[in-house]
Order: structure tokens, then C-alpha cells, then sequence
């Protein structure tokens, strides 16, 4: 019953986490922060573009593409 258990909490030994400023931040905390902050200036050059009307829903596409680079950014940067 030990070894089995110790199969599943086997992945468990290290956490993803980077050093930053002296701190132990969430890797996907990091990721998730780029990928606002990636949304966020996009929008800004599209709307000094005028291509506002051109997207369709922007509050879910805009939500939409930050997961997206949120979600690149990790398997990139992790290698799930």
C-alpha cells in the first residue's frame, strides 16, 4: 500500500516556483501576469490602429487572448 501511494505523490517533491526579488513566486502567477500585461498592450495598439470595431466581443476576446499567451508562456517556459 506504501509504494503505491508513493507513486502518486511521487510529482509532488518540488513546486514550480521562481525567485524573484527575494521571493518564491508561483510560476504560473508569473505567466498569468505576462499575459495580461501582453493583452493589455495589444489592445492599446489596436485601438491606436482603429481596428476596435473589428473585433468581435472584445472583453472575450480579449480575455480569450490573454489565457492563450497566459498558457503559451507556461509550456514554453515550464515544458509540460
Amino acid at each position: 500500500m506504501t509504494t503505491l501511494l508513493c507513486l502518486f505523490v511521487g510529482g509532488c517533491n518540488t513546486s514550480p516556483t521562481q525567485d524573484l526579488f527575494g521571493s518564491f513566486f508561483p510560476s504560473w502567477l508569473v505567466c498569468a501576469f505576462a499575459g495580461a500585461s501582453v493583452a493589455a498592450v495589444t489592445r492599446i495598439i489596436v485601438s491606436a490602429l482603429d481596428f476596435d470595431d473589428a473585433i468581435p466581443l472584445p472583453m472575450l476576446s480579449w480575455l480569450a487572448f490573454g489565457t492563450a499567451v497566459t498558457l503559451g508562456l507556461w509550456i514554453l517556459w515550464i515544458g509540460i
